[in-house]
């Protein structure tokens, strides 16, 4: 008998007032979801399109200036992208990007100067592997990825200032070759495959 006792004590509301109580419940929800500043995400940014056109070839023969030697096939180096290892990263300053590419390969500042390449700042990438894909795919390369044309893509990883980031080059040659897609597997392999004389 306890029970109806109590019951009994507990004073029900008036239908306006609970409506008004759950009407307020809503209201301060959807202020929280839509009004109440969010915490401060980086804005998604996809990677630029890589703008080359394969059917104008751009080989290294009128050029002054250092030569490039991917395999030991001459090279002009027409596109350049950079991006940082992992989320959340900026996009590459300016002075980064000077600095990166002078620790990147032995005389690379004065390749971009000789050669002019379009330079491509992407966001940051989860993987080598991912970036690698993305950054064939945007290249574009005429024929089988490349082979058999004067075209190539090399992509893989480089480390700077303790920070890792991914670089994919885009050259031309001015013969036919065969080396198409170049994926770096390892970080010191980017001397053996580039040269800069």
């Amino acid at each position: 008998m306890i029970f109806p006792i109590f019951l009994g004590e507990i004073p029900i509301p008036n239908p306006l007032l609970g409506g008004l109580v759950l009407g307020l419940i809503a209201v301060g929800v959807l202020a929280y979801w839509f009004v109440w500043p969010k915490k401060d995400e980086p804005p998604e940014v996809t990677p630029v399109d890589i703008a080359i056109d394969p059917m104008v070839p751009s080989g290294p023969k009128s050029l002054l200036g250092p030569t490039v030697r991917v395999y030991n096939v001459p090279v002009r180096i027409v596109a350049i992208v950079v991006a940082p290892a992992g989320r959340g990263h900026d996009i590459l300053s300016e002075e980064t990007l000077r600095g990166l590419m002078e620790s990147f390969l032995p005389q690379m500042m004065d390749v971009v100067r000789a050669h002019r390449p379009d330079v491509y700042r992407w966001p940051g990438q989860m993987s080598t592997r991912g970036f690698s894909q993305r950054f064939f795919a945007q290249a574009n390369l005429p024929g089988e990825h490349g082979e058999g044309t004067p075209w190539l893509a090399i992509a893989g990883r480089f480390d700077y200032q303790g920070t890792g980031y991914l670089v994919g080059l885009v050259g031309c040659a001015d013969e036919d070759n065969p080396l198409g897609h170049i994926l770096v597997e390892q970080k010191q392999q980017w001397t053996d495959i580039v040269r800069i004389s």
